[in-house]
């Protein structure tokens, strides 16, 4: 009895240890994810603003994917 009590705490116990890993891995690739996202959106904000500043208008003002 005392050997399948032992087997049945070890099957908990790495249980607990996989879903612990998993719980890390997956919090971790949230955080990297939201910070990739926050980096990419600032760059392209950027390039943005550079493309619409280097960019020639006609005569109205107007850029030319506005006509």
């Amino acid at each position: 009895m005392t050997i399948l009590a032992a087997a049945i705490a070890y099957k908990r116990i790495q249980f607990f240890i996989r879903m612990l890993l998993f719980v890390i891995l997956g919090v971790l690739v949230l955080v990297m994810r939201a910070r990739n996202k926050k980096k990419t959106r600032k760059r392209m904000d950027e390039r943005t603003a550079y493309m619409m500043k280097h960019t020639k208008r006609d005569k109205n003002g107007k850029y030319p994917w506005e006509n």
